[in-house]
């Protein structure tokens, strides 16, 4: 079914307003965010993301709802912006504009949080520049000068890095945006670990990206 009707996003608010969403996939009495949608959409249980909403939001909440906090996933900011994603679409130029608004989110917002830890540790102009220039080339030269310092900051570099490529040739093949979508995401994941910031999430506030990616410019 592709047509997202009232009905449907009814019961969707009604499951939201009722129950936990878990980290993982859960189960019916606790769904993650894409299951919890296809419970309203089919009644089965699934975490593929349906054909009504963006791959690119779809695969973004897949892996930033594992990360974020139970308090925020279970928000009621949260859980109110959930229903209006489901019926996004997969209009290619729109999925290019929430691609962007993800990466700059990635390295405006995201990576920058490393910043204090990068020049504690001794690589801080590499930071400073992967997060300027935004390209893989720079990425992994964070990767290179994190790696014997701060090994934690690795992991989001790397997969900074893997966005930047993916992103080369996201135009010209729709696949690759999903590689776009899950490494920007898993960047913000693995620097909220090398942050170890009790208040890294609240900061780069993922709802809001969510939000922006779904409430695009003169979409109707």
């Amino acid at each position: 079914m592709n047509d997202y009707t009232p009905e449907i996003r009814s019961k969707l608010e009604h499951y939201l307003s009722t129950h936990t969403l878990p980290k993982g996939m859960g189960n019916e009495e606790s769904a993650c965010s894409i299951a919890a949608i296809n419970l309203a959409i089919s009644g089965k249980m699934t975490d593929e993301i349906p054909d009504c909403m963006s791959e690119v939001i779809g695969c973004a909440t897949i892996t930033l709802q594992d990360a974020m906090p139970d308090d925020m996933r279970n928000s009621a900011r949260y859980k109110a912006w959930l229903p209006t994603a489901v019926g996004t679409g997969r209009d290619r130029e729109q999925e290019q504009e929430r691609l962007a608004i993800l990466m700059d989110w990635m390295w405006r917002t995201v990576l920058p949080q490393l910043q204090p830890l990068a020049d504690e540790e001794g690589f801080g102009k590499e930071w400073r520049t992967m997060c300027s220039e935004r390209t893989q080339e720079a990425a992994y030269a964070a990767v290179d000068a994190a790696a014997s310092a701060a090994y934690v900051a690795v992991d989001a570099a790397a997969c900074a890095a893997d966005a930047a490529v993916a992103a080369a040739d996201a135009v010209a093949a729709d696949a690759v945006a999903v590689a776009v979508a899950v490494a920007a995401a898993r960047a913000a994941d693995a620097a909220a670990y090398a942050a170890r910031a009790a208040n890294f999430w609240q900061t780069v506030d993922p709802i809001g990206v969510l939000e922006r990616m779904t409430n695009l410019e003169g979409k109707s």
